[in-house]
């Protein structure tokens, strides 16, 4: 990946270079044209020191002096993540698989739900229909074929329910192989959310 012209090489910049920028970003007497260049330099600079201060600095008061301070954090977050060889850009896919791992494993959740909501609602109405059928001024003639059927509703919802559970619990270990695999180390906890911005080549959508 070829690097912009404006990013900073992360080697020239020591400890003492970051509690200088720390210093001057909550200091009342650096200037707003100072907070800017500051923030500047720190969005160019793809290293965790420098996303952290520059997210510490968004919640100060002065923050609001620097109107680009938003897309100086997003650029600096974006340069910082950015796979720099083979290895990494594998641990970036791999990130992009856990966030499509987490819309399956919703998606699964959802059906889960409602094959959930189906058993229970038809259990009550199944009550229902025995108490009726219990009773003397009954005059559905075909009540003992609606609760047939619809205990065979129940049967084929409870299998598709377990079906579903399986493949969630499926889907999960897979995800958790594929979180293991990754050894970037700042791709480690990254929150793969951050993965439904950034497409690859040859991506459906």
């Amino acid at each position: 990946m070829t690097k912009h012209k404006d990013i900073q090489d992360p080697k020239k910049f020591s400890e003492t270079h970051y509690k200088f920028f720390k210093a001057k970003l909550f200091s009342t007497e650096t200037s707003r044209e100072e907070l800017k260049n500051i923030c500047m330099i720190l969005g160019h600079l793809p290293t965790k020191e420098a996303q952290d201060l520059l997210d510490k600095f968004k919640k100060s008061e002065r923050a609001k002096e620097v109107e680009w301070l938003e897309c100086a954090i997003d650029e600096g977050k974006y340069w910082y993540l950015s796979p720099n060889n083979e290895k990494e850009e594998r641990d970036f896919l791999a990130l992009k698989m856990l966030y499509k791992k987490d819309e399956k494993i919703d998606e699964l959740m959802c059906k889960r739900d409602e094959h959930d909501f189906q058993i229970r609602t038809m259990n009550i109405e199944l009550e229902a229909l025995k108490k009726l059928a219990k009773e003397k001024s009954n005059k559905i003639k075909d009540i003992k074929y609606r609760i047939v059927a619809l205990q065979d509703l129940i049967k084929i919802e409870t299998v598709s329910l377990k079906e579903v559970e399986k493949e969630i619990e499926i889907q999960e270990k897979i995800r958790e192989k594929i979180k293991q695999s990754i050894t970037t180390e700042r791709y480690k906890d990254m929150d793969p959310m951050y993965m439904s911005e950034v497409c690859f080549d040859g991506e459906n959508f």
